[in-house]
């Protein structure tokens, strides 16, 4: 196992990684916690693999324990299912000594944290991610959102979980696109802040899964991720190059609809188009973008997407269909594992590169440009 300290402003969590450690980690956190009550927040198709597993670690230590269990999906995560789980709390009679567990992915993740921090404006929650993505992304830093049909995770808040145990053993039921969905995720950190993990999981095949190998690289990408957070908590400034990818990322889900694609595979894409994006500006160079296309296209898949037009890329990349503005902060990069925040990009040059793009990587973007 190995554990890393997330260290913020008048409080801290671990974040602890490894095969077969929930059972021996998870009681000791709950009863540091002195509740009487445990909401686990989590979704049906992990209720069905692992029933009332969360409820079966803790009991027996006098604790009372309710599951809300939701529908699975990105699709999903939305106001009418974050009610869902307030209604749930009101019903278990819950109050601001409530432990609330999010069991599940990125979206549950982001739901139970967002519902941590408004109701009875806050209750403590731990994070118990089962998805690759969740273990290196939304796990760790605490930002919190549901979707809006305009805007992806643009309803939100920050939120610091008191803790999270990453069990390797529950990838095992993960199916092989969730898998290479959070490998991409884990690739980001490297590819935006450290060219040794680049190089690192640049050497080794995720599949069939190899947790030692799993176990350090999600620990070197936590500490990345946690570094910064512990920088910049409320993404005010380097925080924000976390969000490499994710401008054309956060289009693809949205324009695509919803959970038609997982996150890492947008993202995963969008990257590519930044990476590209950034050599076509001469920041970065031939070797790095070589580098970076290369791993990127083992591993990609073909997007398809609706027909799009210039109008419809500026309002999708601004979130606003009546805003004036020309330019966004663009994630870019100056070399493999160092990024960027570009100041002011150029709405109308994102559209002529993306153009370009599209004409270029037919094998992984498939979309009618007009």
């Amino acid at each position: 196992m190995k554990t890393l300290k997330v260290k913020l402003p008048g409080r801290d969590y671990d974040i602890d990684i490894g095969e077969n450690i929930l059972h021996k980690q998870l009681p000791n956190v709950v009863l540091k916690k002195n509740t009487d009550l445990v909401v686990v927040v989590t979704n049906e198709t992990l209720h069905d693999l692992y029933p009332d597993y969360i409820s079966s670690i803790i009991n027996g230590y006098g604790i009372r324990v309710a599951s809300c269990v939701l529908p699975d999906g990105e699709q999903y995560k939305n106001m009418d299912t974050l009610s869902k789980i307030f209604d749930f709390l009101m019903a278990v009679s819950a109050n601001r000594t409530t432990l609330l567990i999010a069991f599940g992915g990125g979206v549950i993740g982001d739901m139970a944290g967002f519902a941590a921090a408004t109701f009875f404006r806050g209750i403590p929650f731990i994070q118990i991610p089962t998805t690759l993505l969740a273990n290196v992304d939304s796990s760790v830093g605490g930002k919190t959102a549901v979707n809006h049909p305009l805007g992806k995770n643009t309803i939100g808040s920050f939120k610091q979980p008191e803790y999270v145990c990453i069990e390797l053993s529950l990838l095992k039921t993960l199916p092989s696109r969730e898998l290479k969905a959070g490998f991409i995720e884990l690739l980001k950190h490297g590819i935006i802040h450290d060219e040794t993990l680049f190089d690192f999981v640049e050497s080794f095949s995720l599949e069939p899964l190899d947790f030692e190998f799993l176990e350090e690289a999600i620990f070197r990408s936590c500490i990345i991720k946690g570094s910064i957070v512990e920088k910049d908590e409320t993404e005010t400034g380097i925080r924000a190059t976390l969000n490499f990818g994710h401008t054309l990322g956060h289009l693809i889900e949205n324009h695509a609809g919803y959970g038609k694609y997982l996150h890492g595979e947008a993202v995963g894409l969008g990257m590519f188009y930044a990476a590209f994006v950034s050599w076509r500006s001469n920041k970065l160079i031939e070797d790095d973008w070589r580098r970076i296309k290369i791993f990127l296209s083992k591993i990609l898949i073909t997007i398809k997407l609706p027909p799009i037009d210039q109008k419809l890329f500026r309002e999708m990349i601004l979130h606003d269909k009546k805003s004036q503005k020309q330019s966004i902060n663009f994630i870019m990069l100056s070399k493999l594992g160092v990024s960027y925040i570009s100041k002011e990009t150029s709405v109308d040059m994102l559209w002529k590169e993306f153009k370009e793009f599209v004409e270029i990587f037919t094998d992984f973007i498939e979309i009618e440009v007009r």
